[in-house]
């Protein structure tokens, strides 16, 4: 261990002097009881509006939900909610708060917090890219999305631009003419692509709506027409109907409400296995309404502001140099923290990370090193790696051209060997990735076509009018600030480069414009990986439903919309047999599932029945993904890798489970709640 050590200092002797000043002039000389690299600034703190994992390890800090995660099992545990009770069917949880859960300003967390926070989540103006993972919550998903919907199929009168003024059924209507002629396919596209119609008619449930947007031959009949135009008014109406009833229920009396200040009622749309795990992730939060009114944008910049109810508050802020967090005193079980103080560092550069990590400055190193030294830290006792659910990848913007095309997509996915990369480059023991749910107990993923076949992706982008390369434009690749993430945009070009004769070229942002980038589509392919953050394949397979928060490549597809739904509530499914098996790759494995649930009597039953039946519509949702949208490169599935000071105790890398079995902490979570520092 020591002749490593010295190995790794001798590497980076030349650098030491400067980081010890740069970490000295940032008023880090007063140690904290735990210092950890963060690994970037965080763009907020405000648990309804953040995304990166770097805002939601201290989310789960200076927050406290429903719920907190159990730091051996990750089970949740009882938070601000004492206890709870859910129905028969497990719709309806009833949570009772605790009475001595308080703000930091001495106020006491409430239902109503709760309520007003999940409402926030939801209001169109908060744009948060996380409102979807709680529209399982009745009128939740109508009440975040309906309004634009509704904007954009009847049209806004007095709008500049045609489209805007007329919408979807104005366009329709003059597509259509007086109904007595045929329209061409190629018209009828032109008109989808136009009017964004993929986007805008999200799970609809009109069946010649979902048969029609795939009509890309042939004509489209005036009674077919007829049928269409009746099929657009009626989702309009629908969703108008379903838009006033959440605006006049929804965190009211219905969803998400408060009863008293001590009872807060969540209802479902179906039964979500998982429901419990999502109270204590960032999204369902509380946020302080008494803070956010008086300073909507930047409450959660100052200490004075930054009212919070977790097992630590806000001490300071410096930018770009450390947040500083101190043990809140008013948190309900502040006996059970035993660190009083922790600073965050917001350093993207692996070389310094590794220098305090070495120098006994930092006591935790998420995975911020020098790539190239991997095989040396490997070795050290200090270095923790194991099996994660996360998926590196990168995403596609379908909406530029010639990446507008599947099998462009589809050949770029074929031209990269990640066998290569990952034994080439990253070096942790990755498992190269063809789908983008990593191995979960219970799901059973598609086949795919993804891996790597470089004759196979020169021959579709052949057909694609790009033989050899030719004429294939030069693109970009990219990535946000980090080494590793470098090497495999890198690599990556060098791929296409080699084995379809196509240019790329790898390029950096510094993060919030990275997240910016992916996030108004101002890229052609953008590094991106994802973190499960319940332990279900719909953490990631809800990604890509149309117009998603967390989408960011412009793809859609109903009939995906509608799996994806039916996940969600597997019991609709009884409904929509005769609809949606006929559409499935293997619908007679479904046909056998729904019989069984048929069959099956008490509401226990009947539950423990539909969970193999969502598990195979997972599947069938992620075969569209991976046999004919491809709007992702799936590259490996991660092995997390953190460097852990021998001072700390607390830091899990395996979990029990409630059988006694030990399973990796496969989200990679590590809640600073329970860690401690071990006494000299």
């Amino acid at each position: 261990m020591w002749r490593t050590l010295l190995a790794l200092l001798a590497v980076f002797v030349a650098a030491l002097g400067l980081v010890v000043v740069t970490f000295s002039a940032s008023g880090l000389d007063e140690r904290a009881d735990l210092a950890f690299v963060n690994g970037t600034e965080p763009k907020t703190l405000d648990p309804q509006k953040m995304t990166g994992v770097p805002e939601g390890r201290l989310a789960d800090a200076i927050f406290e939900g429903l719920t907190y995660r159990d730091n051996d099992s990750h089970r949740p545990l009882p938070g601000s909610a004492s206890s709870w009770d859910v129905s028969p069917d497990g719709r309806r949880y009833t949570f009772h708060m605790r009475k001595e859960a308080r703000w930091t300003d001495g106020t006491r967390v409430t239902a109503r917090d709760f309520a007003w926070s999940w409402k926030r989540l939801q209001e169109p103006e908060t744009a948060s890219e996380y409102a979807y993972l709680l529209h399982c919550v009745r009128h939740a998903e109508a009440y975040n999305t309906f309004g634009a919907q509704v904007k954009a199929l009847r049209g806004v009168p007095g709008a500049e631009d045609d489209v805007a003024r007329l919408g979807i059924l104005g366009g329709y209507r003059a597509l259509a003419g007086k109904g007595d002629l045929a329209v061409p396919a190629k018209a009828w596209q032109a008109f989808l692509g136009e009017y964004a119609v993929r986007d805008t008619v999200v799970r609809t449930r009109e069946r010649v709506l979902v048969d029609a947007v795939d009509q890309t031959t042939g004509e489209l009949t005036p009674a077919l027409l007829a049928d269409l135009g009746a099929a657009f008014e009626r989702d309009a109406v629908r969703r108008e109907t379903e838009l006033a009833d959440a605006k006049a229920h929804f965190g009211i009396d219905q969803g998400a409400f408060a009863l008293d200040d001590d009872t807060f009622v969540v209802e479902l749309t179906a039964f979500v296995p998982y429901f419990l795990d999502l109270t204590s992730f960032h999204s369902a939060l509380p946020s302080p309404r008494q803070a956010i009114e008086k300073n909507p944008e930047a409450w959660f910049r100052d200490r004075s502001t930054c009212i919070c109810n977790g097992p630590f508050r806000l001490a300071s802020w410096e930018v770009n140099r450390k947040i500083r967090l101190v043990k809140n005193e008013t948190y309900w079980a502040a006996h059970d923290v035993a660190l009083r103080t922790i600073d965050v560092l917001p350093i993207e550069n692996a070389t310094t990370s590794l220098n305090l990590y070495l120098l006994g400055d930092v006591d935790w190193l998420p995975a911020t090193y020098p790539p190239d030294l991997i095989d040396q830290l490997k070795t050290r006792p200090d270095f923790k790696a194991n099996a994660s659910a996360i998926t590196y990848f990168f995403r596609i913007n379908v909406t530029r051209k010639p990446f507008d095309d599947p099998r462009v997509r589809l050949a770029l996915s074929k031209a990269i060997d990640r066998n290569l990369l990952v034994t080439k480059v990253t070096r942790k023991g990755e498992t190269p990735a063809t789908t983008i749910v990593p191995p979960m107990p219970g799901y059973a993923p598609p086949e795919s076509p993804l891996g790597f076949d470089p004759a196979g992706a020169r021959k579709l982008l052949a057909d694609a009018g790009f033989p050899g390369g030719k004429g294939f434009p030069p693109f970009g690749i990219l990535y946000n600030k980090s080494e590793g993430h470098q090497k495999i945009a890198e690599f990556v070009a060098d791929q296409l480069r080699r084995n379809l004769g196509i240019e790329a070229k790898a390029y950096v942002a510094e993060w919030q414009s990275y997240l910016r980038n992916q996030t108004q589509l101002d890229y052609e392919v953008c590094r991106a990986g994802w973190v499960a953050d319940y332990r279900d394949p719909m953490t990631f397979l809800d990604l890509w439903v149309t117009k998603g928060g967390n989408n960011n490549t412009g793809w859609g597809d109903p009939l995906y919309d509608r799996l994806i739904g039916l996940a969600s509530d597997p019991f609709a499914l009884e409904a929509a047999a005769a609809e949606v098996l006929p559409k499935l790759a293997e619908p007679e494995r479904a046909k056998a599932l729904l019989s069984t649930l048929a069959a099956a009597k008490t509401p226990a039953e009947r539950v423990a029945a539909a969970e193999p039946l969502r598990m195979h519509l997972f599947r069938e949702a992620e075969g569209l993904l991976v046999r004919g949208g491809h709007p992702f490169i799936p590259i490996y599935y991660y092995v997390v890798t953190n460097m852990v000071s021998p001072r700390v105790e607390g830091f899990r890398t395996e979990l029990v489970q409630p059988d006694g079995t030990r399973i990796p902490n496969l989200q990679d979570l590590h809640p600073l709640r329970d860690l401690r520092i071990r006494k000299p």
